[in-house]
């Protein structure tokens, strides 16, 4: 879907068949790997969770795995979108690590960075295309993020997570904002009637 409307995304497979990841790896110089889901929290009631990691072809297991082709990129943003509002943070690990969720948050280096036009009208598109009014994005930067090529989606987070973001109480105020707006607009609808 999200090629669909516009967003450059990288190859991704979805498969259980090891031969069909194994192709998919030769095709590719660099594949990494994404788990569908964190693991069930552990006797410490922590939940764990699988980093997006590369991987070897020759060490696949026969359940089913995403794997994408991976970005050279220059680094990662993160896009909450909430009705019209949209906001943009790139994130970075000062180890540079492959997946910036691995590390020490705290540690974590945030800057606001503009979304393209094009990329912005297109996220739109996309809640719109589910009727959603809601979407954290994930996006691999291959340039410096002022021109749309430089922009690859990585995924549409199901339950992106955006409490810790520097502008989380903008993000909250967006939300409070849509939901007194539906509020207003059922109790008019009740007075009507």
């Amino acid at each position: 879907m999200l090629r669909e409307i516009g967003l450059q995304t990288p190859p991704t497979l979805v498969t259980n068949d090891a031969e069909a990841a194994r192709k998919f790896a030769a095709e590719h110089s660099h594949v990494i790997y994404k788990a569908f889901r964190s693991l069930p929290p552990g006797e410490d009631g922590h939940t764990g969770a699988i980093w997006v990691q590369r991987v070897d072809p020759d060490t696949l297991s026969v359940t089913a795995h995403l794997f994408q082709a991976e970005i050279p990129k220059t680094g990662d943003v993160g896009v909450t979108v909430v009705g019209e509002k949209v906001f943009a943070q790139q994130v970075a690990a000062p180890d540079g690590a492959l997946d910036w969720r691995r590390g020490n948050w705290d540690d974590l280096i945030h800057a606001p960075i503009a979304v393209p036009a094009p990329i912005e009208a297109t996220l739109h598109s996309c809640l719109a295309a589910f009727g959603l009014v809601f979407g954290c994005f994930d996006f691999a930067l291959t340039g410096d993020g002022d021109a749309p090529g430089h922009w690859t989606v990585i995924e549409c987070n199901p339950n992106g997570q955006w409490g810790w973001l520097p502008d989380a109480p903008a993000i909250t105020e967006a939300f409070a904002d849509i939901l007194s707006r539906k509020e207003a607009a059922g109790h008019d609808a009740a007075r009507r009637l």
